[in-house]
């Protein structure tokens, strides 16, 4: 009797795990896809917040004011993303790496001139 169930405990798990390769094989190209979508996606966030570092350096002296340089900054990022051809990043993610770099570099001159 207990052969019994050990045989069939084995046949069921076999079945399982078989089921679960084929599934996997069969979606594997969609599986790929979504992963490789998330890769790019982190690697544009990463990009986002060393562009918005390096254009707010960049137009740190410039004659024009805030919300100017603001807006300035933002397009040279969209430019650069669409160059890349990389995922382009929601405005208010682009405004809050602009604003999140600016404060950065402020605090970096703060202690710079102490």
């Amino acid at each position: 009797m207990d052969n019994i169930f050990i045989d069939l405990s084995a046949v069921v798990i076999s079945i399982a795990f078989s089921y679960g390769i084929f599934w996997y094989k069969k979606h594997k190209t969609e599986i790929d896809k979504k992963r490789d979508e998330g890769d790019a996606l982190a690697f544009s966030v990463d990009m986002l917040g060393k562009l918005a570092t390096m254009f707010a350096y960049d137009l740190k002296d410039s004659s024009e004011k805030g919300a100017a340089k603001k807006k300035e900054v933002a397009n040279k990022i969209k430019v650069t993303f669409a160059d890349a051809k990389l995922p382009m990043p929601s405005d208010a993610a682009i405004s809050g790496a602009i604003e999140k770099a600016v404060t950065t570099m402020k605090v970096a001159d703060e202690e710079g001139e102490k």
